[in-house]
């Protein structure tokens, strides 16, 4: 019960603060621009309209399995969200120059259509290779150059184009890296019995495994799916576990906190702690990039994780950024790295601004 009651809270919130940015624009186009009644009441049908996608296409695709709308709703999702931002700082704008509405009003929109379209376009090309060159204490001469894959937030479903996951398994096999890692949201929803994702999953490869942690959508979309894909493939799931690669690295792979709201654990990082060997490396997969700081204290010397996506468009950009210490990037504390991705596909409108999906290949060197 107090599953279902936080959830419908979430979803009245959620809804308020999204319709809220559908009147807050079109209230500022009707105020500021000299526009006709037609031209009024045909806004106020397409916001209608268009406000309702997003919430339709997902009761479409979830009950229905119908994914028309869900192209739709989700690009003009990242538009509002653009829209809301920038019409945002011109009515913050207009309070100091209240006589310059509509030509605030018209530069506002070619600025919103120009982030708009770049973002799209960025959005949905496909994933880069960073190459990432680290030193880790305890890391024996013979494992130096060990490379290590990093995917995150994939966020895989049905309707969505098959090149990403192609390019990707693509890209993994020309590196031919000793492991690969993917820390969460492999899975939008339930792709167990889609053949093209199941066959390119399995072209991951790496000497030493394929291993994977929940991320909060694997529990959204139903751990059992996500157990089934990964049985299919090479992915070996890391829940709250601990394993040792290369007769040296340890592993520990912690289970998403959302896994609270579906009456599993959440993450147990210090029992695990507890069976390491503090004199050899401890890899931390955990999807969300917090805790860092105290898991450095308790001897982790590399964190990867992902989650924030490094916020794809305005304003989350600039959210991450505040909320998220380590939002997206390679950090450093007191010898110990912790990397961010900012995932290689996209959650929501394929769009992203300022940042690019990514495939990160981690390199390790001996400090010996």
């Amino acid at each position: 019960m107090n599953r279902i009651l936080s959830f419908a809270v979430f979803i009245v919130i959620a809804c308020s603060i999204y319709f809220f940015m559908h009147y807050f624009i079109f209230k500022v186009l009707t105020k500021n621009l000299p526009l006709t009644t037609t031209w009024v009441r045909f806004l106020k049908y397409f916001f209608f309209f268009s406000g309702l996608s997003f919430p339709l296409s997902m009761l479409f695709s979830r009950l229905l399995k119908f994914y028309l709308l869900n192209y739709y709703s989700y690009v003009w999702l990242g538009i509002i969200a653009i829209a809301f931002f920038i019409f945002l700082l011109e009515w913050i704008l207009l309070k100091f120059l209240p006589g310059f509405g509509k030509i605030a009003t018209i530069m506002a929109l070619l600025l919103i259509g120009l982030i708009s379209a770049y973002s799209l376009y960025n959005g949905l090309r496909l994933p880069i290779v960073k190459k990432v060159t680290l030193s880790l204490r305890n890391l024996p001469k013979y494992l130096d150059g060990f490379s290590i894959v990093h995917l995150s937030d994939l966020h895989l479903e049905s309707f969505k184009s098959k090149k990403t996951i192609t390019s990707i398994a693509a890209s993994v096999a020309a590196i031919k890296p000793d492991l690969v890692v993917i820390t969460g949201d492999l899975i939008e929803g339930d792709i167990s019995d889609d053949n093209h994702f199941i066959e390119e999953l399995k072209k991951i490869k790496a000497e030493h495994g394929v291993f994977a942690v929940t991320g909060n959508h694997e529990f959204y979309a139903g751990i059992q799916n996500f157990s089934k894909l990964a049985e299919k493939t090479n992915i070996k799931i890391l829940r709250n576990r601990m394993i040792k690669v290369a007769n040296h690295l340890q592993i520990i792979g912690l289970d998403d906190d959302d896994g609270r709201r579906f009456d599993y654990d959440g993450p147990l990082l210090d029992p695990l702690i507890e069976a390491c060997d503090q004199a050899k490396p401890i890899i931390l997969l955990y999807h969300r990039p917090t805790g860092f700081d105290d898991a450095v204290k308790k001897g982790v010397d590399l964190q990867l994780s992902g989650h924030s996506h490094a916020g794809q468009i305005p304003p989350i950009d600039i959210l991450v950024q505040l909320v998220y210490k380590y939002p997206s990037g390679l950090y450093k504390k007191n010898g110990a790295y912790i990397n961010t991705s900012p995932g290689a596909g996209y959650w929501g409108p394929p769009m992203r601004f300022l940042n690019r999906s990514e495939i990160t290949h981690i390199i390790l060197k001996s400090k010996e």
